[in-house]
């Protein structure tokens, strides 16, 4: 690039870039700009404007940055309306680095939910340099779609904004994922059965968060190595499955691919080989019995689950579950012929695609703002925030003096002025001083987070954790919740109020980590639900019998259980502290007028909860208004089951703030539900 300037002589002359830096005196490489320079022709102020707008052409990493946004939402535009899914954001700068934050907004409440819409901020600082390109990975949870998801990136080189109308993406039923190396299974041929959506994705593109997979119902592996996978990856997967996901692993003749570890951790069989064998599928209504020869199938030896359907020998389908979640593993090969070319291919795979169901939801716990007020009125709860020591301490100490101030008026020793003024002085340093110390001392907590879980048995040593969350605060400040591995969801229990100053945020890392920030006024509080899923190796089993019910448990798990009760309509059992490593067997008696009752026809007479009571009270109001509600005014709960529950010792923290003036109280109950057979069911 070059450009020219008249010279004395009238003639043009074309001078480069760099020939006219040292024009401008910073090197001089000829006489002829030395001779233009001292005649002021050409000035250095004019020299120096040329150079910048040179350096801006030459060089556009010193521009401003403009930043594109490419938004890529859910699984191939596609997600399960009022479910968590991924959000996955392509930034591309072509000017200058830039430094800044990218915000989504949604909008979660609404109608669906009882309240106004109001928004939810997720945040993730970005640094982009120049020329380039970044993929953000985030999961969004609106729950108010009317209104646009708004995408912004802001920072001080530039921003750049973008606004996605997510109707276009939703589909009211759960998704189902298909992940082929070549896509070789015949998924158009499958997705014309189903009622769900049906969209392929490759290995890089399964979300690390396991809340991004909620919205999908099965998922599907053919003729797919899963090594490539990263810990995020198959943490998620294992969240997701034992969380109530569904995996179905179909059979392929590169068999060595299921030998792998990775997912060989998912497979109920090990697989050794292949064989050809006759395929005999169950015929429908009005269908006759048919046979596919020389089917490829897997030859494999069962480690785990349940055989449905087997051949010449060789387990053809088998299920085995994780947690709540389910896996169904099929050793042949429908991708190659001949069972590729079977007609009633679709209709058979569809009747492996059994919809996530069936399983009955735990009985929800209570959680509300008259919860919260029992709880905030207690005494053992008020030490949490005030340091009642401390209080009385300075009551005592403050009427001590007031009553000796009292005692010199009457004795009249000094004069009334001088005794009133010495009095005046006492109330404002005393005043002053219980100012400072119950609000910038004595050990009083900036806020208090309070906690209380409950532990639903499940399958494989999971379970289930509905924890009631309540922020407390005493100051007006932020608050951050870090939320830990295994959480699935966090709601507030109710809508925030108009008046709140600000909206929560929620900042995500790469790998689905979440911390919610969230403002609070001076003696103010925010309540939620969250849900989790974790490992607790803790199994109670029953068995009933004619007249008893005999219990087994075993505590496998790190925790001890104290407390503990078996309760059954009309009795009650206190089993005291279980220890961990304890395993027993004990038998109970069902009572013989219960069983009069149900034969009789009659209802059976419940257990009433509130005779049950706890030395802490803080368990006490949790136990009796959150854990086991009183339902429209009865004390009487769970007609017909037997009621094992125990406190959990020590337990860990599912929702912690990393910040030494926050206290933090958790409280964890153990439950496990078993339903009593009535005579009509024995």
């Amino acid at each position: 690039m070059s450009f020219s300037v008249n010279t004395p002589g009238g003639d043009s002359t074309p001078i480069s870039p760099l020939n006219f830096c040292a024009g401008a005196g910073l090197r001089w490489s000829s006489p002829r700009w030395r001779e233009l320079v001292e005649e002021k022709r050409l000035s250095r102020a004019t020299c120096w404007s040329l150079l910048v707008v040179f350096s801006l052409l030459l060089f556009p990493s010193f521009s401003a940055a403009e930043i594109l946004i490419e938004p890529r939402v859910g699984f191939h535009g596609v997600f399960q309306l009022a479910r968590p899914f991924p959000l996955e954001i392509e930034l591309s700068n072509s000017g200058r680095p830039a430094e800044g934050t990218l915000e989504i907004a949604v909008w979660k409440g609404g109608a669906t939910k009882g309240g106004a819409p109001y928004p939810l901020y997720y945040r993730r600082d970005v640094f982009l340099s120049p020329q380039s390109q970044k993929t953000v990975q985030l999961t969004v949870d609106p729950d108010f779609i009317s209104r646009p998801l708004k995408i912004v990136f802001s920072s001080p080189a530039g921003t750049a904004s973008r606004e996605i109308d997510l109707r276009r993406h939703f589909s009211p039923a759960p998704v189902i994922l298909l992940v082929s190396e070549g896509n070789t299974i015949p998924a158009v041929s499958l997705s014309s059965t189903l009622t769900n959506r049906l969209v392929a994705l490759t290995l890089a593109e399964l979300p690390p968060d396991p809340r991004a997979l909620l919205g999908v119902s099965h998922l599907i592996l053919y003729d797919q190595s899963l090594r490539d996978l990263s810990r995020s990856q198959l943490l998620a997967l294992d969240t997701w499955l034992t969380a109530g996901g569904r995996m179905l692993i179909l059979g392929s003749l590169n068999y060595s691919l299921y030998q792998e570890p990775t997912i060989s951790r998912f497979l109920p069989v090990r697989v050794t080989g292949t064989k050809r064998i006759s395929f005999h599928p169950a015929p429908g209504q009005g269908e006759r019995a048919s046979v596919i020869a020389d089917t490829w199938a897997q030859d494999s030896t069962v480690i785990g689950g349940k055989v449905l359907a087997d051949a010449q020998g060789i387990p053809v389908l088998v299920e085995t579950s994780r947690g709540k979640g389910r896996i169904t593993y099929l050793s042949l090969d429908v991708g190659r012929p001949p069972l590729s070319q079977w007609e009633g291919l679709p209709k058979f795979l569809q009747s492996l695609l059994v919809p996530a169901g069936g399983d009955e939801l735990a009985p929800r716990t209570r959680w509300d703002d008259s919860v919260f007020s029992q709880l905030i009125l207690s005494p053992s709860f008020i030490s949490t925030y005030l340091p009642t020591g401390s209080l009385f301490v300075a009551i005592v100490a403050y009427l001590f003096g007031v009553g000796f101030f009292s005692w010199l008026w009457q004795r009249q020793t000094f004069a009334r002025r001088t005794l009133l003024a010495a009095f005046m002085s006492f109330v404002v340093l005393s005043t002053c001083g219980g100012y400072l110390l119950f609000s910038r001392g004595g050990n009083i907590p900036d806020g208090v987070l309070l906690s209380s879980s409950v532990m639903e048995s499940s399958a494989d040593g999971y379970v289930e954790v509905q924890s009631n969350l309540a922020l407390f605060s005493t100051q007006i400040r932020q608050y951050g919740l870090q939320m830990e591995r295994g959480w699935m969801e966090l709601v507030p229990a109710a809508a925030p109020s108009r008046d709140r100053p600000e909206a929560a945020v929620v900042f995500q890392d790469g790998s689905g980590n979440s911390r919610f920030q969230l403002p609070l006024r001076e003696w103010d509080y925010r309540l939620f639900r969250a849900r989790f899923v974790e490992r607790f190796p803790l199994r109670a089993e029953f068995d009933q019998q004619a007249e008893k019910l005999r219990m087994r448990l075993n505590n496998q798990s790190a925790k001890d259980l104290v407390d503990c009760w078996l309760v059954m309509p009309g009795q009650r059992y206190p089993l005291g502290d279980i220890p961990r490593g304890a395993s027993w067997t004990k038998e109970f008696p069902i009572a013989g007028d219960q069983n009069q009752e149900r034969s009789s026809g009659r209802r059976s007479d419940t257990v009433d909860f509130r005779e049950i009571s706890f030395k802490d009270k803080t368990r006490e109001i949790l136990f009796h208004s959150s854990f086991f509600p009183r339902d429209e005014g009865s004390v009487r709960w769970s007609t017909g089951a037997a009621v094992f529950f125990g406190w959990v010792k020590d337990s860990e923290r599912r929702v912690s703030v990393d910040d030494q003036g926050i206290r933090n109280y958790e409280y964890t109950l153990f439950r496990t539900i078993f339903p009593l057979a009535g005579p009509e069911d024995e």
